[in-house]
């Protein structure tokens, strides 16, 4: 497929496919015709479309992308996007169709394309392109393992829900910040879940998702800004409490995943902010969970550090050093030329330990 007729339309079809949009979208390896033997299916469509998920060869990816460019920059100059403000003419609804498509395909390749990011946020304050639908098309896009470990996506997300659920303006001293850094959104129930979901099948795609979490943090916040859908102290500890076991579960299926334990102690923290009214003390054994964890994978030094971020000194701890560090750390000393991970990750908690009790 390399002609400029061929090219055209493999383009067309990516953006109508695209702009569904569907449920998830995978960038496949090569080109189409591993995916599609067959000629005269593959000359219909190169790409895969099946129960609304969508598969795209890399190939016809990248043909695509470098048709979209010109496209969108010629499309981008005549719209105008700092001084027009609705289409008057078919010339212009073309235009603007044009910058639609372009910035799709701009984005699919690259997701961290800031200025067709840009584009499409213009095009949604002019009511061009529905706040609703974009927000599926990120969706569509965060489901790829190509684009879910992209911030500046997770960010365009957000900058949707802030249109869609910002927080009111509220008399002066009647609007009391419970949660720090409170987010410039608030989350009903019903949208907090999708979002989860949204960041836990971008996490399994790409492990250690930063940016992933990073949104379901913030997601969380925003479900417990007061005094916007009136948040109680029972709906308060019950996504608290919902959050924190489904994280810790999480934990112990991706015992490498550091920033999901950075999530955790976020959560934590969201806790005591509460001054416990949300939640009884002690409700939740998150130590315990963490040494329970050091014990049965030593090796991986992401849960040394999430022992080290729940670290309380007490009985459980020092009783945890006694029977099961300490010798760990012996262990290491007679096998000086040959310690495993393990034994390299006590000897640096005990030195850390070392120097915060001094």
């Amino acid at each position: 497929m390399t002609d400029v007729g061929s090219v055209s339309t493999c383009f067309r079809t990516l953006t109508t496919l695209l702009l569904k949009p569907p449920t998830t979208i995978e960038v496949l390896p090569g080109d189409a015709s591993i995916w599609i033997p067959d000629v005269a299916e593959r000359s219909r469509s190169p790409f895969l479309f099946m129960e609304n998920n969508l598969g795209v060869p890399e190939k016809e990816l990248r043909q695509s992308y470098l048709f979209a460019v010109p496209i969108f920059s010629a499309a981008r100059k005549a719209f105008g996007l700092h001084t027009l403000e609705v289409p008057s003419n078919h010339t212009m609804s073309s235009v603007i169709q044009d910058l639609i498509d372009s910035s799709a395909v701009l984005i699919l390749m690259n997701p961290a394309h800031q200025t067709a990011l840009n584009a499409r946020k213009q095009l949604v304050v002019r009511n061009l392109i529905s706040v609703g639908q974009e927000l599926k098309f990120t969706a569509a896009l965060l489901s790829s393992k190509h684009c879910c470990k992209q911030g500046e996506l997770w960010y365009h997300r957000r900058w949707l829900l802030q249109r869609i659920y910002p927080i009111p303006s509220f008399p002066q001293g009647l609007f009391i910040d419970l949660v720090s850094d409170s987010p410039n959104f608030y989350l009903p129930p019903s949208d907090l879940s999708v979002e989860i979901n949204l960041v836990t099948r971008a996490c399994e795609l790409y492990p250690r998702n930063y940016f992933g979490w990073t949104h379901r943090t913030i997601c969380i916040q925003s479900a417990l800004v007061p005094g916007v859908h009136f948040t109680t102290s029972d709906v308060s500890s019950k996504v608290l409490s919902k959050e924190i076991i489904s994280v810790m579960q999480w934990i112990e299926s991706h015992i490498s995943d550091y920033s999901a334990a950075h999530h955790l102690k976020t959560l934590v923290r969201l806790t005591e902010d509460a001054e416990s009214a949300f939640l009884p003390d002690n409700l939740f054994p998150v130590i315990e969970h963490a040494l329970v964890l050091v014990r049965a994978f030593p090796e991986h030094e992401a849960l040394w550090q999430y022992l080290r971020v729940f670290w309380d000194e007490g009985d459980v701890a020092t009783a945890f050093v006694a029977s099961f560090i300490l010798p760990l750390q012996s262990t290491g000393m007679a096998e000086q030329e040959n310690k495993s991970r393990g034994v390299q990750h006590a000897c640096h908690f005990l030195e850390w330990r070392n120097q915060r009790l001094n």
